[in-house]
């Protein structure tokens, strides 16, 4: 797959959810306490947060593991494959050797998805990307670096609302600083908190700032 159909694929299915997300909006009066979200609304929009996450995982893997055995880039270029990297398996493998295992990284194989490093979460690209070394590893950093803040955001959020606990919900303390936020009673609250210089809901501006790193990956 070339890098430009990626991203064409995650921009389809964010602009879906995203299609969601501001039909929710439309159908509420005011959007700044947890009283304005029912039980239904939190089921909505945890599937919904869900189908983002996942939708900028895909994205991520496909970048390393296309950039590795070969690709062509967002401009028409070449990427070229790497010697050991000679099917996705190989690169699967040896992304998961990268995460917490010292060198060498190639040489094995992994079937198992469940295995591969958690391919959104941009702390664990920026340690696997340069160890892994495609051609386009520059980029690659430069890009996934520019999308932390909003990556980790709808990370922190979907974790929260998945294994909803003081932890996790402590855990969202980090995005206070950031935002404009309110009280919540359930942590797909914190899509609708503010981003104030551009008075953006978070999910909205996190949903740009990825877009915007995923054309930075492909360039």
């Amino acid at each position: 797959m070339s890098l430009y159909v990626a991203l064409t694929t995650l921009c389809n299915e964010f602009d879906a959810h995203s299609d969601h997300l501001r039909q929710f909006c439309r159908s509420r009066t005011s959007i700044g306490s947890s009283a304005d979200f029912t039980s239904h609304d939190e089921y909505l929009l945890e599937g919904i947060l869900s189908r983002l996450w996942q939708a900028w995982c895909h994205f991520c893997r496909t970048c390393v593991v296309e950039s590795c055995i070969g690709t062509i880039n967002g401009t028409g270029a070449a990427v070229a494959a790497l010697p050991h990297a000679t099917t996705d398996a190989h690169v699967s493998a040896a992304a998961i050797r990268a995460k917490g295992k010292p060198p060498p990284y190639w040489g094995s194989t992994n079937s198992i998805l469940r295995y591969e490093p958690t391919w959104g979460d941009t702390d664990v690209l920026t340690k696997i990307v340069p160890r892994l070394q495609p051609s386009n590893q520059g980029q690659l950093m430069a890009a996934f670096s520019h999308g932390h803040g909003a990556a980790k955001a709808l990370q922190l959020i979907r974790n929260a609302a998945a294994h909803d606990n003081v932890q996790t919900r402590g855990e969202l303390q980090a995005l206070w600083s950031k935002y404009i936020v309110f009280p919540i009673t359930h942590p797909t609250q914190c899509l609708y908190w503010t981003e104030p210089n551009t008075k953006d809901y978070l999910v909205f501006r996190a949903v740009d700032d990825l877009l915007d790193a995923g054309m930075a990956a492909i360039s």
